[in-house]
């Protein structure tokens, strides 16, 4: 669907329209922010989502002064989500002061929506490594006193616990699933506040959180699901090698190798084959020449100069590839995946191109999901239907557990 000709502006503008049944924000206000940003224009988009944002926080407010407690947990979740959104284009270092900014209103007005007991929620923290994991979580409505299975709620290259909770915490609880968000290094306040980046050895997050999760009294221990969408789909079967508690995991989509989908196209930019043999080095002039055409391109510039170096660290291109070529799940590795695992892929999506072979390799048991353009879901994360995607996924863990 088309909202923008920039196609970093018109896919998040497309997640903003797709989590409207999760109360995200409707077709109208999307095609609002439409009429009020200059397409390509990095600054005018954050500008007008800001401005939505500020305005749902200004009617939430009025709300919860007067006793309309749903209203304002709406408004605020409903703003927390477009400030998140709202400086995914500015991702980049030096980090832009607009990006800090934006994303600590975020966490608050996400913090003030969860305090306001419509959800009975509580603040997790989590060590690791020496600072602390930030998380939270959130009880079935219905069945808040209840042990229940309890959903790991985890993101992917560039999302934070907001997002993933619009993305399917949401429909998790509607089903009577207890979920601890969190997030991670290279997420959120893990990487804006602390320079923390992600790594590929992701077991070495979840433990922490499974351990976090096994001491929380309605959590069903033999009942923890570890679900993660984006790039979240390769740390699913990475963590499921190495942390054995875990009763199921879903990996959307399902990814065997994430540097390959990086490193293989820079054939095609002229990379001879001794070139790319020396990967991740790379000569000056090989480095102008895929530096150049990043330059030109928009939607590689943001997802690998902008995103990647500062996401994943490693200082410069060859740094980057020397980082992202770790990220590949080996034979001995995925035959230590022990329990049930449902890898997703959408049709058109091309960090599924390897998911089927991830599906292929796993000892079992295992399933697979296609998600396809007729259903009107074959796109990045199933984003424009994922009332489908949540719907076939859950039904899935209910069956599993």
């Amino acid at each position: 669907m088309q909202t923008f000709n920039d196609p970093i502006l018109n896919e998040f503008a497309g997640a903003l329209m797709g989590l409207a049944p999760y109360g995200g924000a409707d077709v109208g206000e999307v095609d609002a922010l439409v009429n009020q940003v200059t397409d390509g224009d990095d600054g005018s988009f954050f500008e007008a989502c800001s401005a939505a944002a500020r305005e749902r926080i200004e009617e939430g407010d009025a709300a919860a002064a007067a006793g309309h407690i749903q209203t304002a947990y709406d408004c605020y979740m409903r703003a927390s989500l477009w400030l998140a959104f709202s400086y995914h284009p500015l991702y980049g270092t030096p980090v832009d002061p607009r990006l800090v900014d934006a994303f600590h209103l975020q966490m608050q007005t996400f913090e003030k929506a969860l305090r306001l007991g419509v959800v009975r929620a509580e603040p997790v923290d989590i060590p690791y490594e020496g600072t602390t994991i930030p998380a939270w979580f959130l009880r079935a409505p219905g069945h808040e006193d209840e042990r229940r299975p309890v959903v790991l709620v985890g993101g992917g290259w560039d999302s934070t616990m907001t997002e993933n909770h619009f993305g399917f915490g949401v429909a998790a609880l509607a089903r009577g699933y207890h979920v601890l968000l969190h997030d991670g290094p290279g997420q959120g306040a893990l990487l804006i506040d602390e320079g923390l980046t992600l790594r590929h050895d992701w077991d070495a997050v979840v433990t922490p959180v499974v351990d976090a999760a096994l001491r929380i009294d309605v959590v069903d221990p033999g009942r923890i699901v570890y679900w993660a969408w984006s790039l979240g789909g390769y740390f699913a079967p990475q963590v499921a090698a190495h942390e054995h508690r875990l009763a199921a995991i879903v990996a959307d989509p399902g990814q065997l190798d994430v540097g390959v989908k990086v490193t293989a196209p820079l054939a095609q930019l002229g990379l001879d084959a001794d070139a790319m043999a020396r990967l991740p080095e790379l000569s000056d002039e090989d480095e102008r020449t895929i530096m150049a055409f990043f330059s030109e391109n928009r939607g590689m510039h943001w997802k690998i100069i902008q995103r990647g170096l500062w996401t994943n660290g490693g200082g410069n291109l060859s740094g980057f590839l020397a980082e992202i070529m770790k990220w590949k799940l080996e034979p001995a590795e995925i035959a230590m995946i022990a329990c049930p695992v449902l890898v997703t892929a959408a049709e058109s999506e091309p960090l599924a191109s390897n998911s089927k072979a991830l599906y292929d390799a796993l000892p079992g048991p295992q399933t697979f999901m296609l998600f396809t353009d007729a259903d009107g879901a074959g796109m990045h994360c199933e984003m424009l239907n994922r009332s489908l995607a949540n719907r076939r996924i859950l039904d899935w863990l209910d069956d599993t557990l």
